[in-house]
């Protein structure tokens, strides 16, 4: 079965968003983020933030028994693509540029 994002609750309470595939006895989460609403103070709007789930671990892929996991579902939009911006390894080169004495400041005198 393939693996899709989507946000998973776990009995603990973590909302843990990631590469979900779903098996018979377990669901392997690849690059697993816990999300965690915050609120900066009475009356502001509710900011959500992400860490690592099981930062400590060895890989990005944690495998959770199927009786450990309360829901899953898809998630909104602009969270799934703040995750896919997070986890992206895609690295855009700058255009490279030669530096020459001509491309140096002079100072007048």
């Amino acid at each position: 079965m393939a693996s899709e994002i989507l946000i998973c609750r776990l009995i603990t309470g973590e909302d843990v968003i990631g590469k979900i595939t779903e098996g018979s006895k377990v669901i392997t989460i690849h690059k697993g983020y816990v999300i965690i609403p915050t609120q900066s103070a009475k009356g502001q709007p509710i900011q959500l933030m992400m860490t690592p789930y099981a930062p400590y671990s060895d890989g990005d892929i944690v495998e959770v028994k199927s009786d450990k996991v309360v829901s899953i579902t898809k998630p909104k939009e602009h969270i799934k693509q703040n995750y896919t911006n997070s986890t992206s390894s895609i690295v855009t080169p700058g255009k490279k540029q030669l530096i020459t004495e001509t491309g140096l400041p002079t100072l007048d005198k």
